[in-house]
């Protein structure tokens, strides 16, 4: 079995540490924060990890589970570390990602888990998020596949501009739909009294403004041009919605109808 460095022991490496328990493997981490070193190893999650990238130079698999903004660095960091080892991450976001890999002489399998909590950080690891959750590497190789496989997840492979281009849509366009959703609420003079009659709707339409700031902030500097073609292609939907709105359109429900029947054609496909 492999010895598996987990770089980043934030809420995805620490949960996909936790994940790989009793599969046979040695899991090692590296996070730049002492205090989330001494948790990992003090609650088990690895077996031994440093503040630095040591652990590297003993695993036979890296996984880079560090944030977006900070990937660049770890590549420049891993330069000529990696040459017998297979590398895959955890990034939300592919194709810039590639490209600093590529730069660093890194070659990258690249790699997403369609998952996550909106709480982050080593204290909210769960092991269980990966279950089920389809997770998407640039190309097949056999011990990335494994190591997906062997938490529960189902690896499928695809480009990472294409990885990127999707993405935007289902996930990234998610979160900034969310944000907008919360800010136009809370700009309100009435949301005081509002807020105190929200219920399931707002809760469930402002889940993912809970999500981590600089996360995102990171996707959206990795993945702009998609993102924005997303918003433009909502932002129509939303005037179209508007327009039969205003009108007082009986067809109005005929896009209520539409947009349902996808909703529950995907829940079928994906129960």
């Amino acid at each position: 079995m492999a010895t598996v460095a987990v770089v980043g022991l934030g809420l995805m490496g620490s949960s996909f540490a936790l994940a790989l328990h009793g599969k046979g493997h040695t899991i090692v981490g590296s996070d730049r924060d002492p205090a989330v070193v001494r948790k990992a190893v003090d609650r088990r999650i690895v077996e031994v990890a440093h503040s630095d990238l040591s652990m590297v130079d003993i695993a036979d698999v890296v996984v880079i589970a560090a944030p977006v903004r900070a990937m660049r660095d770890v590549f420049k960091r891993l330069a000529g570390k990696t040459a017998a080892k297979v590398v895959t991450d955890m990034a939300s976001t592919k194709a810039a990602v590639m490209d600093w890999a590529s730069a660093s002489g890194v070659d990258l399998v690249g790699g997403h888990p369609m998952c996550g909590k909106e709480a982050s950080g080593i204290d909210a690891a769960d092991p269980a998020i990966f279950k089920g959750a389809p997770w998407i590497i640039t190309r097949h190789d056999p011990k990335v596949v494994e190591l997906i496989e062997s938490v529960g997840s189902h690896p499928m492979v695809m480009s990472a501009a294409a990885h990127d281009r999707l993405v935007a849509g289902v996930s990234h366009a998610a979160f900034l739909l969310s944000i907008g959703y919360v800010l136009a609420l809370s700009h309100r003079t009435d949301w005081p009294e509002a807020s105190k009659v929200a219920g399931s709707g707002f809760r469930d339409m402002s889940r993912l403004a809970a999500g981590d700031p600089e996360l995102y902030a990171g996707i959206a500097e990795t993945n702009r041009e998609n993102m924005v073609a997303m918003l433009d292609a909502i932002s129509a939907e939303l005037a179209r919605l508007r327009r039969h709105l205003e009108a007082d359109d009986p067809r109005l429900v005929e896009l209520f109808e539409e947009a349902r029947s996808v909703r529950e054609r995907w829940a079928r496909e994906n129960a």
